[in-house]
């Protein structure tokens, strides 16, 4: 079961949906030069911020070349987006079994319905792909970004998946301890795709956050 902290998190979060940022999507660039590892959304209503399982990168400039897919996207491809190491930009899962992450939270819960990433790629015979996985919190649902284009065939291994939004305060990212047949199974981060709580949903969010709230006054008061 939900506590308060997260029903309370959730009111928050449709009450800013009813007001100011229904009419609004955002994007979370991690492709951009500047997006950094902080920021706000929604006009300042929700801050993010990254950790990981050690230096945060982004600074590879972005070597792929521009498709449909990746115009379609909106991010700017500045750079190949965030990884986890000194002179890494990508999240790279070892054949030891070390894993390195990427998490990504939420100071108010917000709806999630698209994920991208870079250097994902299938092996040229088609035996293997990399995937990145990103679990949300507090559900535990998963979602899995499968590797489209093939390694060494000019392709920057960009990657997408979109859903139905998914309301989380936390988005745990992994690569998938498989590979392209080439080096370690790795990606990096490219962006996170929010969608606007719509009006009639929010309002039932507010109405269930608020029962939540009342329920859990009156065990306290009964205990």
């Amino acid at each position: 079961m939900f506590g308060a902290k997260w029903v309370a998190g959730a009111v928050t979060g449709a009450m800013m949906a009813l007001g100011a940022i229904a009419a609004n999507a955002y994007t979370i660039d991690f492709t951009s030069a500047g997006t950094g590892t902080s920021g706000s959304l929604f006009g300042g209503s929700v801050t993010w911020n990254m950790t990981a399982s050690g230096i945060l990168n982004n600074s590879q400039l972005f070597d792929g070349v521009s498709t449909a897919a990746t115009t379609a996207s909106g991010l700017s491809f500045q750079t190949d987006g965030y990884g986890v190491g000194r002179t890494d930009d990508e999240i790279t899962t070892f054949p030891n079994g070390r894993m390195e992450w990427i998490r990504v939270t939420f100071s108010a819960p917000v709806m999630v319905n698209a994920l991208y990433f870079l250097d994902l790629f299938k092996s040229a015979d088609g035996s293997s792909l990399e995937e990145a996985y990103a679990t949300f919190s507090p559900t535990g649902s998963t979602q899995v970004i499968s590797a489209v284009d093939t390694f060494n065939r000019v392709a920057g291994g960009f990657a997408s998946t979109s859903f139905s939004p998914i309301l989380t305060n936390s988005i745990f990212f992994t690569v998938r301890s498989s590979n392209d047949n080439v080096g370690f199974a790795d990606g990096a981060l490219a962006g996170i795709g929010l969608a606007p709580v719509p009006v009639p949903a929010a309002g039932l969010l507010l109405i269930g956050g608020l029962g939540g709230l009342a329920a859990l006054k009156r065990r306290r008061k009964a205990a």
